[in-house]
Parts: C-alpha cells; sequence; structure tokens
C-alpha cells in the first residue's frame, strides 16, 4: 500500500528539486500496530481491550500566496472475551494500520494512503463456553490546498470492521479465524 505512495513520493521530490523551482513540501504518516492476547484455561472470564488513536495536522504556506493543509486521524481498537467452564479458550488478534500523505502547495501535487490489516484467530478446546473477537479501525484524511484563484481538495475516509466468535457445551474443539485488507489512496 506505501510502496507506491513513497515511490511516487521520491519520484516527485526529485522532479521538483530539478527543476529549480521553489516549493513548499509537507509529508507526513503515522503506523498503529498492536496485538491483543486472551487466554483462558479452566473455569472464569477474561477480556482486554486495546485502543490506539494517531493524529497528525501540518500547515504551510508556499509560493505564490498558497496555503495547503493536511490531516489525517485513525484509530484502531481490539476487544477480545472469553467465559467457560473447563476446557482451553483463546483469542488472538493482530492489527496494523498506516496512513501518509504528500502534498506540495503551489504545484497542485496531493497525494495520501489509508489502510489496514487486521486478523485473528478464536480456540476453542473442550468444555463449556465461549469466546469472541472485535477489531475496528476507522480512519479519514484530508488535504486542502488555496491560492488566489481557487482551492482544491483530498478527502477519504475508510472503516472496517472484524468479528469471529465460538461457543460450544461439548468437549470438542473449535477453531476460527478471519483477517481483513482495506486500503484506499488517491492522487
Amino acid at each position: 500500500m506505501l510502496k507506491g505512495f513513497a515511490v511516487t513520493a521520491a519520484l516527485v521530490f526529485l522532479l521538483l528539486l530539478s527543476s529549480g523551482a521553489v516549493a513548499t513540501y509537507q509529508f507526513q504518516s503515522f503506523g498503529l500496530g498492536q496485538t491483543n492476547y486472551v487466554g483462558m484455561s479452566g473455569n472464569g472470564v477474561a477480556g482486554n481491550i486495546n485502543t490506539t488513536v494517531a493524529a497528525v495536522d501540518q500547515l504551510a504556506t508556499g509560493p505564490g500566496h498558497t496555503v495547503g493543509y493536511q490531516s489525517t486521524v485513525g484509530s484502531l481498537t481490539q476487544a477480545a472475551g472469553a467465559v467457560g467452564m473447563g476446557g482451553l479458550l483463546e483469542v488472538y488478534q493482530v492489527g496494523d494500520a498506516l496512513g501518509g500523505q504528500l502534498q506540495v502547495p503551489g504545484a497542485d501535487v496531493q497525494s495520501q494512503d489509508l489502510g489496514a490489516d487486521l486478523a485473528q484467530n478464536i480456540t476453542q478446546l473442550g468444555g463449556d463456553g465461549s469466546a469472541l473477537g472485535l477489531q475496528t479501525f476507522v480512519g479519514f484524511q484530508m488535504q486542502l490546498s488555496f491560492n488566489p484563484w481557487g482551492g482544491g481538495a483530498n478527502v477519504q475516509g475508510i472503516g472496517v470492521s472484524l468479528y469471529d466468535a465460538v461457543g460450544s457445551t461439548g468437549n470438542g474443539a473449535i477453531a476460527v479465524g478471519g483477517s481483513a485488507d482495506l486500503s484506499a489512496g488517491q492522487n
């Protein structure tokens, strides 16, 4: 996802440097990554909730009375829980989210990428009980560029959720897993 963004950013930067143009550059990125695990053997209840938030803003003025503003925000939340009697219950979650923006006020260059990759596995081995996992990422990006003759905007957002659960009153084995990979980008 961000490989193409990095290549685009590098090429734009090199072209503008080689042209001798005077310009203001804005680049920002964030990365969220977290792991959440709940495990229970025997009788009881277990639960975890993790939340990570990122917010980055930049404002710049460029040649020709141009103004550029860009903002990116994202929130990654994981929740896991298990309740049971006997047996083994496990919830294992991994979530990553990335965002990047490049803007050159006065040169009409705007590029942004945003994405999330979520995965989880839920397992029950014997006993009575249930376990569940829920992951959610919500992200939003905005780029605004204004000059005396007009303006431009790039706005995008994504939201993705992943839910898996197991439950049994028997002594069998149950395993489920899920994953979600979502990304958006614009130039």
